[in-house]
This record gives C-alpha cells, sequence and structure tokens, in this order.
C-alpha cells in the first residue's frame, strides 16, 4: 500500500505491503463534507446565538483565540461571527499565546485577519496579543490546588466571554478546549508552570476532563485545576465557545453555545471519532499531521504522548516531523532541550524534583525512549542535535521501513497520521 503522510507543508510518499499494514489511522474525515462555510453556518443557526447578539448590545466583549502553533481554521469563520458582534459596546479581541512567544512568526498573520473583519463588520474594537511574563497582570487568587491564577488584567473590563476553539485530545490536559484559553492562554508564567506540575500525575492525561459527559472520565488534577481557574477568572459573567472539530483546515463538526455544554458535546464526538483501539505492533510510523502541528519538537512530541500505546515493549517508532523552527522557541530549551539531553537516569528523577515550567516534557519522552529499542526521527533538525536528545536521526523513511521488512517479511506496522488529533488505546 502507497500511504501518504503530513511533514511541514509537504507530504512523505511510503510503500508498506499490504500483508504488513495493521493500520493505518487518519483524523476524522467525513466522506461527504460540507464546506467549512455551510458547517459554520449551520452551527450559528441555533437560538443560543441569536440570545448571544441581543445580550452583546451596549456591552464589552472579549473574544478570546488561539496563535499560530493551533490550526483552527477561524479565518472562515470572522465573516459569520464578526457582525452578531455590531451592537457591543467595545470588542476585546486577545490572542491566548498561553506562554508562546506572542512575536512568532504568522501571529501577524491572524491578526490582519482579525482586523479586517473587525472593521468591515463596523466593529469598535482593539486586539491584544498576550504575553505570560510582560502583562500587567490581576490576581485572582489561589486554587484548592495551590496554584496562583494571576492573569492579564486587560480582559478586566469585558462583561461577558467568546471563546474560539478547535477540540482535540490534549495528552495532560484532556482536551484542547475553552478553557485553555484562560489558564494557560492568558496568565501568568508562574501561573501555568504551576498548573502543569499535575502534569507528573498518571490521572493528567488524553481522554479525562471535567467537563466530559462520562462521571468516570470527569478525573484530571491538571484540567480541574485550569477549570478552578478560569472560574475565578471570570467570576460571573458568562462564558460562550464556538468549538470545532478539525483536520488539516476542514471542520469536520462544529457548535456555538454556552462552553460547558458545546465542549462536552465535542469531547463525546472526539471520542467516537479521533479515539481508537488498535492491536499494538512492533513498528510504529507517526506523523503529527503537518505545520502548525510539527512546526518544532516541543509542539509536535504530543504526538508520540497520543500513539504510543500502540506500539510494543522493546518496539521502534519512526517519527516523521519537519520541525522547521527547530526543537522548541528559545524560551523553552532551558527546561526542554537542555534536560532532555542530560544523562537519561537523571531526565527519569524529575519528579523528584522542584518542578521548573516545560520540563514534564523531557521527562514524557524520557519514559517513552526507555520502554523502546528506539525513536527514529525524520526531521529537518540537525542529526547531532537528535541523537544528543537520545533520539537517532533518520536520513530515509522508505529506508527504515525496508530494513524492518528485511529482518522480518512478515512484521506488522501501524501508521498515524495528523497524530496531534488523536488518541490511540491498546487492545
Amino acid at each position: 500500500m502507497d500511504v501518504e503522510l503530513h511533514y511541514g507543508d509537504k507530504f512523505i510518499p511510503l510503500q508498506i505491503p499490504d500483508k504488513n499494514l495493521a493500520a493505518f489511522v487518519q483524523p476524522w474525515k467525513q466522506q461527504a463534507q460540507s464546506s467549512n462555510e455551510s458547517v459554520i453556518k449551520d452551527a450559528l443557526a441555533v437560538s443560543v446565538y441569536k440570545d448571544f447578539a441581543e445580550k452583546v448590545a451596549g456591552r464589552v466583549v472579549c473574544v478570546l483565540f488561539s496563535d499560530i502553533t493551533r490550526d483552527m481554521p477561524a479565518g472562515d469563520l470572522y465573516p459569520r461571527l464578526f457582525p452578531s458582534l455590531g451592537k457591543a459596546k467595545k470588542v476585546l479581541f486577545v490572542m491566548a499565546t498561553g506562554t508562546h512567544s506572542p512575536d512568532a512568526g504568522g501571529n501577524e498573520m491572524i491578526i490582519r485577519s482579525i482586523a479586517a473583519n473587525a472593521q468591515k463588520a463596523a466593529l469598535n474594537f482593539d486586539i491584544h496579543l498576550h504575553d505570560c511574563r510582560n502583562a500587567e497582570f490581576a490576581d485572582a487568587g489561589v486554587t484548592s490546588r495551590g496554584t496562583p491564577v494571576k492573569y492579564n488584567n486587560v480582559i478586566d473590563s469585558a462583561d461577558l466571554f467568546l471563546v474560539l476553539s478547535d477540540v482535540k485530545v490534549h495528552y495532560f490536559a484532556g482536551y484542547s478546549n475553552p478553557i485553555k484559553y484562560f489558564l494557560p492562554g492568558i496568565c501568568s508564567y508562574e501561573t501555568t508552570e504551576h498548573n502543569h506540575s499535575f502534569a507528573f500525575d498518571n490521572n493528567s492525561t488524553f481522554g479525562l476532563h471535567p467537563w466530559h459527559s462520562n462521571p468516570s472520565r470527569c478525573k484530571n488534577p491538571l484540567a480541574a485545576d485550569q477549570l478552578e481557574g478560569m472560574d475565578m477568572i471570570v467570576k460571573t459573567r458568562p462564558v460562550y465557545a464556538f468549538v470545532t472539530i478539525s483536520s488539516n483546515g476542514a471542520i469536520q463538526w462544529a457548535a456555538f453555545g454556552v462552553a460547558k455544554e458545546v465542549s462536552s458535546q465535542a469531547f463525546d464526538i472526539t471520542d467516537s471519532q479521533n479515539s481508537h483501539t488498535i492491536v499494538k505492533t512492533p513498528y510504529l510510523i507517526v506523523s503529527p499531521g503537518g505545520l502548525p502541528n510539527d512546526i518544532d519538537l516541543y509542539i509536535s512530541q504530543r504526538a508520540l504522548e497520543l500513539t504510543q500505546n500502540a506500539v510494543e515493549d522493546g518496539g521502534q517508532i519512526l517519527f516523521i516531523s519537519a520541525c522547521p523552527r527547530g526543537v522548541g522557541e528559545p524560551e523553552t530549551m532551558e527546561n526542554f532541550q537542555n534536560i532532555l539531553t542530560q544523562p537519561m537516569d537523571e531526565i527519569l528523577r524529575l519528579p523528584e524534583q522542584k518542578y521548573v515550567l516545560f520540563s514534564h516534557k523531557p521527562y514524557k519522552l524520557a519514559c517513552l525512549i526507555t520502554r523502546l529499542k528506539s525513536i527514529l526521527m525524520y526531521s529537518d533538525i540537525p542529526a547531532e542535535q537528535i541523537k544528543a536528545m537520545h533520539l537517532e536521526p533518520a536520513y530515509n523513511p522508505q529506508r527504515v521501513i525496508d530494513g524492518w521488512l528485511n529482518k522480518d517479511p512478515n512484521c506488522r506496522i501501524n501508521v498515524v497520521d495528523g497524530a496531534n488529533k488523536l488518541a490511540l488505546f491498546a487492545k
């Protein structure tokens, strides 16, 4: 079978005999795909949207949206959504960057699109880019788990909130969802660092979230801390959301409504369409899904976390991740790459030490590396840099596959494309 996997802005063609291909998993794509515009139109044709358009009259609305590292196709949404904000006293558009740099390349393109559509809708608006280190922060107090909730005070004048969120599985927060646009989205570095310390907890994993419709799947300490922080920030102000489930720019499903309600719906659909139970194999090929999901290793690593259940202990992963921006943004280097280049036994002792932001990532990757024979990485990252992080450079993906087949002509191989939006469970 010929398969093509996303790699940056290109595709990598691979040949795998049919008898050796155990599973080829991709994000949900409806057979009769409607246009993004029609899906958005249907999602907005609900009474709660009409009520929202009336509630904004004479009030300040804060719209939270994602930065360039998220691939929600929101550009198709702006022309239909912004006119409903026309009666607002003012609209505050806030890019919820979390700990990402507000100056990241590509963010300006999003800002230009929002500004152009807001002007066309004749809105009175301002646009703000969150900076987790240099914003002016308000103090909302401390969560029951000890997280100090300091948030960007630019939102204090808002009367209600609207979050634009693409929902997918998240390897420690359960799911990407509207709550994350508050914490960590518009919070301080200190707030995010304490919240992310719960990533070492085994219950901080994909598929678990306090807003899940299944009571048995609500226990996630990190996500629960984020929810508590959001409640402290918004207080009694309403939070609406326009949520999507998308892949490679195509919206498969969308809904508008109260954030908790539409998020819970999105979790259920994500479970049914983008979560899969498959048989473990000795070999696994993983692509995060191309840009922006493989823009750097910091972002693309989540693909390994979400799919590792599909490979046997002692097996091998071929990780196809372009990473045109290298390992990660400069502020992640000290506690991500620099830790990942330390001796393996030191990395594995991280949970015993005081948590520093990003350090859960090298720890989780080290845990995966130690249970496998190796992770082979085909990437734009230089080979020596790959080796320094306890990974093996792969110079030709097809030769890796041919080597597996020469060693065992009957071997079974799982293949995953778009892994950043999938969750794999083993039978």
